[in-house]
C-alpha cells in the first residue's frame, strides 16, 4: 500500500511538473510573438494594401567575357533578405536595382518602400530612418601581396584598400588603421581591382577571403589583418517617422539572427562571390 502511494505521489509530481513546463512554454510563446502578429506602420501597410513590397537593392554587372558585357543585376545577398521580408508580410516582392547616388532619392520619392543596400554612405541622412540592427555581421579580413609594400597593419596608414559598395569594412579600415578605402560597384569589382594592382590591400568578409586563399591563384596574397569589426550597421532603411514599421524590421533582424537565416545568407554570399571572383582568372572581366 505504501509503495502504491509513493508511485501515485511521484506520478502526481510529474504531472504537476509537466503542467508547469507547459505553462512556461505557453508564456514564452506569448512573450515572443511571430512577425505576422506585430503591427505594421504606414510604409508596410501601404505595401500590403498594394499587394507588393518594393525594395531598393545594390546592383552590379557580373563577370563576363570582354566582348559580351552583361547588364547590372540585383545583388544576390540583398535580394535574399528582401525576399525574406516580403515573405514575412505574405506579399510578392519587386526588386529595384539602384546605384549609390540614387538610393536615398528613390526612398524619399516613394519609388521604393525600403532600402536593403549595405551600409549607407550618409548614416544621418535627413528624412530617412534605419531599423536597429545589422544584417551583415561578419568579421572581416584584410589581404595584401606577399611581397608588396604593405607587409603589416602599421603600413596600412595612408594605403589604398579596395572595398565593395556598401561595405562596412570601408569605415573599419579607415577608422582603425588610417587606410584610404576605395569603393567599387561590388565586392567582385573590388577584388578585380585589387588583383589588377589598383589598391595595396583588399578588405572583405573573412569567410569570402578564407575560401579564396585556398585557391592556387591566390597564393601570391597573404592575410594582413584579421577579425576586423564593422563599425557601422548594414541597416534596412525606410522613410523617417514610421516607428511601427521600423520596429517590425528590427524584430525581423532579431529573428533572422536567432534562427540562422542571416548565417545561411552570408554563407550563400561567400560561395557566390568565390565563384564570381574565380571567373576572373578565366578571362572574364568586371564591366563597370
Amino acid at each position: 500500500m505504501t509503495e502504491r502511494r509513493l508511485v501515485l505521489a511521484g506520478t502526481a509530481l510529474l504531472l504537476a511538473a509537466a503542467v508547469a513546463l507547459a505553462g512556461i512554454g505557453g508564456a514564452w510563446a506569448f512573450a515572443t510573438p511571430s512577425l505576422s502578429s506585430l503591427p505594421k506602420g504606414p510604409v508596410l501597410a501601404r505595401a500590403i494594401e498594394r499587394g507588393k513590397l518594393v525594395i531598393g537593392v545594390r546592383r552590379y554587372p557580373r563577370p563576363a567575357p570582354p566582348e559580351a558585357p552583361t547588364p547590372p543585376e540585383p545583388d544576390a545577398f540583398d535580394a535574399t533578405l528582401a525576399r525574406q521580408l516580403a515573405a514575412s508580410l505574405g506579399i510578392p516582392l519587386e526588386l529595384v536595382g539602384l546605384d549609390p547616388a540614387t538610393q536615398e532619392a528613390a526612398l524619399r520619392e516613394g519609388r521604393v518602400d525600403l532600402l536593403v543596400a549595405g551600409v549607407p554612405a550618409s548614416p544621418n541622412a535627413q528624412d530617412i530612418a534605419a531599423a536597429p540592427g545589422s544584417y551583415d555581421t561578419g568579421r572581416g579580413l584584410v589581404v595584401a601581396l606577399r611581397r608588396g609594400k604593405v607587409q603589416d597593419e602599421a603600413a596600412l596608414r595612408g594605403a589604398s584598400v579596395c572595398v565593395g559598395e556598401g561595405s562596412g569594412y570601408a569605415g573599419a579600415v579607415s577608422q582603425r588603421y588610417g587606410a584610404q578605402p576605395r569603393s567599387y560597384p561590388s565586392s567582385v569589382h573590388a577584388a578585380s581591382a585589387f588583383m589588377a594592382g589598383e589598391c595595396a590591400a583588399l578588405a572583405e568578409d573573412g569567410e569570402v577571403l578564407e575560401r579564396l586563399m585556398r585557391n592556387e591563384e591566390w597564393r601570391f596574397y597573404k592575410p594582413l589583418v584579421s577579425d576586423v569589426r564593422l563599425p557601422s550597421d548594414a541597416a534596412i532603411r525606410l522613410a523617417d517617422g514610421d516607428t511601427a514599421s521600423r520596429d517590425y524590421l528590427a524584430a525581423a533582424l532579431r529573428q533572422w539572427r536567432s534562427d540562422g537565416t542571416l548565417a545561411k545568407a552570408r554563407g550563400a554570399r561567400a560561395g557566390n562571390l568565390q565563384f564570381e571572383i574565380t571567373l576572373l582568372k578565366d578571362g572574364f572581366v568586371c564591366h563597370s
